[in-house]
């Protein structure tokens, strides 16, 4: 049983100590105070409506039985779980005439298919349904009991054993369906078994196999045949969305409770990959500005209210306080049992915050990075590669920019799974910030069939006013590109992203960008306007290109709205253009919001070999980039050395910033192993790395190496710092930098 006497002291105890949990508290009980006798008749008799029409119609009216029998399922527990806080009769009667209805279904099974006999409505349904069984069997009659503990065992317990985890019989391995069905599934077989509290011989090894089951799902690696991920990777990012993820892991918390309880070992979720989880989920969210917190758009975010009652286990589990208050910052107070239940009753909210620093999810393939705007506001990036899958659409490579809380450059978000849309649009790589080849993104086919090569973050350099990331997204385009790599650059007042692309064949390169709000384009520059906000895209490169307004659609609506068949209509823009020997540099400078764009000069210079462009900023800095093309892979065995204005170099991105009285106060290089200006060397290494040196305070340089490497910088001055030596030959200081991200401190 899990609300025990022992859980329903301590929640009485916290509904007297803790100001959310009594506000919890009493708003359910309201809600659960109003449910009376005609109540519970309406319920059985919309069941019983609903099952005629499946039974005659088929289909999705299947699937919307299923999902009317699990909600009955939870309102079960809800009326149990209030019978045992308050010993209120009429909620034991309620509790128990649900059950009885849901027992006479033929099958808790809604999504045939596969040979299968249990999903994921035989799981939850068990579990809410075992659960409200477990509290009040003191009160149901003999047969009642025999009648309803036979129910939940054929009708949930044995199909989910016999499907997921039987030797001889089951029909899944990990490989297959081991992401959030495997454990919603495995772990909803435990808690029905432990619900049932049986006690032999068969359902101990019954029990053993969920556990260690339970184990290797979280452990699981990979599958090279099928293309398969691992479900989680080192920093507790899922390969799902963030939404999958909770609830991937709610039954999973509710079985961890029982199993503890009942056999004593407390280890079954103290796993390295948990350990994480809680910054992915910070990294994935922002204050939206009507006050919600909202999650990054990216694949099928869906519902984020329904499970929150895991990121309560997660914080108690972890001692992790910022996980409390970020389950406020969705919530007010604790809305259901299990929410009272796994409340924390001394655990203090520490503030929940994203790190300053870019967040990267590598097994989901996130970047994002923050920046706070000149008024005191935020501005949010993420760009997400990884693989294309189930929930990931076809979207490697796509990105959303976030300001004050307006989501102004969308992802387009998803539809309710069974509409049309979801499949020809919300899912395609058209309805997403990529670049298409012809009018063709990644091949739909991917979706079922996995990412061979996904897309991956093999780069982010950060350094004060200056954060670079390099975005890899060739892989899931292997048929059309042989190279298609975003980099970004991300300053203080605004955003350079440059499109390196080689396509396999000749044809027109497509340049997606999807907004919400109005927007307008005069020459090259593309504005757009929403709620006061003002964020205005300049088209530098390349030249040549023509401009089109398409017709898409912004995020639908989840099922739980009401709104499923809303489809908010959107244009965005499409920017083609096609390019000698099949190689195009896309490159678009974005003035974020809260700058005032007409303070700002832009201006583009260059030849066949250099693209560049000077950003003079109000207060008076001037930053110049130059993009190398040579610098592309188009030379084999010679280096890409170019000359061009000031600089010497071989790195494929150069940027130089001027204070207002011309003094070179950063400098940054992107896959390069040198850099000269106006003739005097700053930076060699003989390994091509990515680096900044800023020489504001003394000289500081970051670095990004993939091996260790020794490094030469020019700096007028004598040094003193560990590792460093003068070399004479070159006039320079150097030191050996270890692979990876960083740092350098020279001052007099």
């Amino acid at each position: 049983m899990l609300y025990d006497a022992s859980a329903l002291a301590e929640i009485g105890d916290k509904r007297e100590s803790i100001p959310a949990v009594r506000e919890g508290w009493e708003r359910f009980a309201a809600r659960m105070r109003a449910i009376d006798e005609r109540s519970i008749a309406a319920y059985e008799s919309k069941l019983e409506t609903l099952r005629n029409r499946a039974r005659e119609l088929g289909g999705n009216k299947r699937f919307t039985l299923g999902n009317f029998v699990r909600e009955l399922s939870k309102e079960a527990h809800r009326l149990a779980f209030y019978y045992n806080m308050t010993a209120e009769p009429a909620a034991a009667d309620g509790a128990r005439r649900l059950l009885s209805a849901l027992c006479l279904e033929e099958a808790w099974l809604y999504q045939e298919g596969g040979n299968r006999k249990s999903d994921l409505w035989t799981a939850d349904i068990g579990v809410n349904a075992s659960i409200a069984f477990a509290s009040i069997r003191s009160v149901l009659s003999d047969e009642e009991r025999d009648t309803i503990s036979g129910c939940l065992r054929e009708k949930a317990f044995l199909p989910l054993y016999d499907d997921w985890l039987h030797p001889s019989r089951r029909i899944h391995a990990l490989d297959t369906m081991g992401h959030n069905w495997w454990s919603v599934c495995v772990a909803g077989a435990g808690v029905v078994l432990l619900a049932l509290g049986e006690d032999g011989d068969e359902d101990d090894a019954y029990l053993h196999a969920v556990a260690e089951g339970l184990k290797e799902w979280f452990a699981y690696p990979g599958n090279v045949l099928q293309n398969k991920k691992g479900n989680f990777g080192t920093g507790g990012d899922y390969i799902e969305t963030m939404s999958y993820l909770d609830y991937a892991l709610s039954n999973v918390v509710v079985f961890e409770s029982l199993y503890r309880r009942r056999t004593g070992d407390d280890g079954l979720l103290r796993l390295p990959m948990l350990e994480g989880v809680p910054d992915a989920y910070i990294a994935t969210v922002y204050r939206a500005a009507d006050g919600a917190m909202k999650t990054l758009n990216f694949g099928d975010v869906g519902d984020r209210a329904s499970y929150t009652y895991v990121w309560l286990r997660l914080g108690e589990l972890l001692r992790r306080g910022d996980m409390l208050a970020f389950y406020h910052a969705f919530k007010s107070a604790p809305d259901g049992p299990l929410e009272l239940f796994y409340y924390p009753s001394a655990l203090a909210p520490t503030p929940s915050l994203p790190s300053a620093d870019t967040a990267v999810l590598a097994h989901s393939g996130y970047a994002v990075l923050r920046t706070e705007r000149q008024d005191g506001g935020e501005t949010l990036f993420a760009i997400k590669t990884g693989e294309s899958w189930n929930h990931n659409h076809l979207d490697v490579g796509t990105f959303q920019l976030i300001s004050r809380g307006k989501e102004i450059i969308v992802d387009s978000g998803y539809c309710v799974y069974s509409k049309p849309l979801y499949n020809s649009y919300y899912r395609q790589s058209r309805a997403h910030n990529v670049v298409l080849l012809n009018g063709e993104g990644q091949p739909p086919e991917m979706i079922e069939f996995g990412t061979k090569f996904e897309g991956t973050i093999p780069v982010t350099l950060e350094a004060p006013g200056y954060r670079y990331v390099l975005a890899d997204c060739t892989g899931p385009y292997m048929h059309l590109y042989h190279r298609f790599y975003r980099h970004v650059v991300l300053a203080d007042r605004f955003l350079v992203m440059l499109d390196d692309l080689h396509a396999n064949r000749d044809g027109d390169f497509e340049w997606l960008l999807h907004y919400d709000g109005a927007a307008e384009r005069h020459d090259d520059t593309t504005r757009i306007v929403i709620d006061g906000e003002t964020l205005e895209v300049r088209h530098l490169y390349p030249e040549r290109k023509t401009y089109a307004t398409e017709q898409g659609y912004l995020s639908s609506f989840h099922r739980s709205s009401g709104m499923e068949d809303v489809f908010p209509e959107a244009e965005y823009v499409s920017i083609r253009a096609s390019a000698a020997e099949r190689r195009l540099k896309f490159v678009n400078l974005f003035l974020l919001p809260g700058e005032d764009p007409a303070s700002f000069g832009i201006e583009k210079f260059g030849d066949e070999r250099v693209h560049a462009f000077r950003i003079r900023e109000p207060h008076g800095d001037e930053t110049v980039f130059y993009c190398n093309t040579l610098a592309d892979g188009r030379v084999m065995h010679d280096n890409s050395h170019v000359r061009f204005e000031r600089i010497e170099t071989d790195a494929f991105l150069v940027s130089l910033t001027f204070d207002g009285g011309g003094r070179l106060i950063r400098a940054s290089l992107h896959n390069g192993s040198y850099v000269k200006v106006d003739g005097v060397c700053l930076f060699s290494t003989l390994l091509k790395c990515d680096a900044t040196l800023d020489y504001r305070d003394g000289l500081e340089i970051r670095t990004v190496m993939t091996a260790a490497a020794w490094c030469h910088f020019k700096y007028d001055g004598d040094a003193t710092a560990d590792g460093i030596r003068y070399d004479p030959n070159a006039g320079m200081y150097r030191k050996r930098l270890e692979a990876g991200a960083g740092t350098v401190r020279l001052q007099s």
